[in-house]
């Protein structure tokens, strides 16, 4: 069955394909389960594991997704430091991660119980977004 084609690549997408391995259907169910921002974030961050010339296997997908979840049960504070991370370390060098260092700091850089409003998108902003966003509320305010 064709799900449709690679928004990358432009090659077929099968689902028989994606669940022949273990990994994959164990991977896609773990995402399955998380909420969408959590799994897209988580997604994401996992490309950052890509080596340079080869895909990231699925059991090494799966092993760090299990990882990642692991770190903590605050699903919206982890939405947020796994988008945090892939910004900050795709406007560095862009070399494949090797481990979770990072994406750690970030975390203990958060604050507990972290809340994302609506009007707080999971996505970091840029200081400029966030700065924007500032002024419209004080304008708002003395209207």
């Amino acid at each position: 069955m064709n799900l449709t084609r690679c928004p990358v690549c432009h090659s077929h997408i099968t689902l028989e394909a994606i669940v022949q391995d273990e990994a994959g259907r164990e991977l896609m169910a773990l995402l399955a389960n998380l909420d969408g921002d959590l799994s897209r974030a988580l997604v994401t961050y996992l490309g950052l594991f890509r080596p340079e010339k080869r895909d990231l296997s699925n059991d090494r997908a799966l092993r760090i997704a299990k990882e990642v979840m692991a770190l903590t049960n605050d699903s919206a504070r982890l939405s947020h430091a796994l988008a945090q991370t892939v910004e900050m370390l795709r406007a560095k060098d862009g070399l494949p991660l090797k481990n979770h260092n990072y994406l750690i700091k970030v975390m203990s850089s958060l604050a507990p119980g972290l809340a994302i409003t609506q009007e707080s998108p999971a996505r970091l902003m840029s200081k400029t977004e966030q700065a924007l966003i500032k002024v419209e509320k004080i304008k708002e305010r003395y209207r």
